[in-house]
């Protein structure tokens, strides 16, 4: 599903875009004997984006002023 940010009200649309800072940041400072939480915690704000955006399951590309800044594939 694709969504764009200016779409959603503007605390739906500052909660996304948390968790996908915390996300890249996880990305970002993974280390390698730690890989397995940072991925979990990762997953766990891909559930919390699903949960803000009431979107179950399935791909999830989310756009900011027409621009590709986080996605998710199945």
């Amino acid at each position: 599903m694709d969504i764009e940010l200016l779409d959603l009200d503007e605390k739906k649309r500052f909660d996304v875009k948390l968790q996908i800072s915390l996300y890249n940041t996880a990305k970002k400072v993974m280390r390698e004997d730690k890989k397995q939480d940072f991925e979990i915690y990762m997953r766990e704000r891909i559930v919390k984006i699903r949960k803000i955006l009431n979107l179950d399951e399935g791909e999830i590309r989310i756009f900011e002023n027409g621009e590709l800044i986080f996605e998710v594939r199945k």
